[in-house]
């Protein structure tokens, strides 16, 4: 299997560099893609890391994203995101939770997001479930099926307690390596 994976903004500091709240989306989105990588080289599949890091606004992050996973004939296309908007600082004792979202409900794309969910869920995090996106432009441009991939909520106290940048990698490695019961090699 050939999978494109990013990070989906410039890295922190610079322009359009994701949600801020206890955690950082760009930084945290960083350490995801590096397991997800290390796990699905372990388990056989080609993997190219498809980040951006020098965009100078946000859509030329997107075009270079769209640029680099194009590149490749990929199986999947996987973009690593976190949301924001919650703003529960406090916890409520409840998690905001993951979302998947795809570019159409007949893809291929949403039988691994039904799978990270799943995964995703066994962690602790409430599944937001998959909704189609079909304005966003890296899901209506890239090549191969792909999932865009909301991990938890960076102003969300619950999530972020949950949150483990290892334990969420391998929850989505899992989810695309589509395994129910076997162990991924770690």
């Amino acid at each position: 299997m050939v999978v494109n994976i990013h990070a989906g903004h410039n890295p922190d500091g610079m322009v359009a560099c994701g949600a801020c709240g206890m955690i950082k989306e760009s930084t945290e989105a960083r350490k995801v893609v590096k397991y997800v990588k290390k796990y699905l080289k372990k388990n056989g599949c080609t993997v190219y890391d498809c980040t951006v890091n020098d965009g100078c606004n946000q859509s030329d992050v997107l075009k270079k994203i769209i640029k680099n996973c194009n590149s490749h004939k990929a199986d999947l296309d996987v973009s690593i995101h976190f949301n924001a908007g919650v703003n529960d600082f406090y916890g409520n004792c409840c998690t905001s939770g993951t979302e998947v979202l795809v570019y159409s409900k007949y893809s291929v794309a949403c039988d691994y997001a039904s799978q990270v969910l799943y995964r995703m869920k066994q962690l602790g995090f409430r599944s937001r479930g998959i909704k189609v996106r079909t304005d966003l432009f890296y899901l209506k441009n890239t090549k191969a099926p792909a999932m865009l991939i909301e991990c938890c909520f960076v102003d969300d106290k619950d999530d972020v307690k949950l949150y483990r940048a290892k334990k969420t990698a391998k929850a989505i490695a899992e989810g695309i390596l589509n395994r129910k019961t076997k162990k991924i090699i770690l």
